[in-house]
């Protein structure tokens, strides 16, 4: 005993004698807790703000228009938005998610210290990149695919949605594929710039920044130059939209530009955008020096 009246007691060396689960679990536990701290999970209410809010634009029309095709008439709904036209919305809600929620996911691991207590753990660069992508992605993927999928259910049920079993598994595999591609790009996008800064309010800017300016630049250099109209490819956000549409098989119009291009290049250049952008973030974590 010390004079102050300290105890020092030898214990020993004491193995962890619990079950190794190996870098799939944790994998699987940085997506779940990504996930969680995606939609405000556990955390104070201003950080469920942003999460509730687009997950809000993206269902409640769906709910809407659902409730108004049973009771005024699926046709009459169906008309005015169509499956693939309601992307378009799905689309606006991920952007918002992608630039609100997005860097809240990835930038406070660099600032905090955790991305070193992570490689520390069984994760290396490569599975932290891939813990991330899929905790973002699976949320992305409900605010892309749900609000689709209850949309095609109401219109089932009022008599205005596919016609028969396979017309039905055909529409719903086309509503997978499509959100699926729409989550992809948004991910991949999310993550390439998050990757960048350090900060949060950095980050949230440059993603409002890049599909902003990508999307008024590409559509107006096509409609006031003579540039070549495949300029408009440039715009992430206006050729996944439509791509959807084209998965969907139901176009609405919306650019010229874009609605002259055929649907296989559209789909290709989307997944191209979410690939090119993942692989960049994936090569950017690999050289981002690690802060205790």
């Amino acid at each position: 005993m010390s004079a102050g009246g300290t105890r020092i007691h030898d214990l020993g060396y004491r193995p962890y004698r619990g079950e190794r689960a190996g870098v799939p679990w944790a994998v699987r536990s940085l997506a779940v807790h990504s996930m969680r701290r995606a939609l405000g999970l556990k955390r104070s209410a201003r950080h469920k703000i942003a999460p509730l809010l687009s997950i809000a634009i993206a269902y409640v029309p769906a709910v809407a228009l659902a409730g108004f095709a049973a009771f005024l008439g699926g046709e009459i709904i169906e008309d005015l938005i169509g499956f693939g036209e309601y992307f378009g919305i799905s689309s606006f809600s991920l952007f918002l998610f992608a630039a609100a929620v997005a860097p809240g996911v990835l930038t406070t691991d660099r600032t905090s210290g955790m991305l070193a207590l992570y490689l520390a753990s069984p994760l290396n660069r490569t599975t932290y990149v891939l813990a991330k992508a899929i905790g973002l992605f699976a949320v992305m993927l409900i605010v892309a695919v749900g609000p689709i999928l209850f949309l095609i259910a109401g219109y089932w049920l009022a008599g205005a949605g596919p016609d028969g079993v396979l017309e039905t598994i055909e529409v719903l595999a086309r509503a997978l594929f499509a959100g699926a591609l729409t989550a992809a790009l948004y991910t991949g996008v999310s993550m390439l710039i998050c990757s960048i800064p350090r900060r949060w309010a950095i980050a949230t800017l440059a993603i409002v920044g890049s599909f902003i300016v990508s999307s008024l630049l590409a559509i107006g250099l096509t409609e006031s130059t003579d540039v070549p109209d495949l300029i408009v490819l440039a715009s992430p956000d206006d050729v996944m939209s439509k791509a959807a549409q084209h998965i969907m098989g139901d176009l609405s119009p919306t650019v010229d530009a874009i609605d002259e291009r055929p649907g296989w290049l559209l789909v290709v250049v989307s997944a191209g955008y979410g690939a090119v952008a993942l692989a960049a973030s994936w090569w950017r974590y690999q050289t981002i020096e690690v802060e205790r």
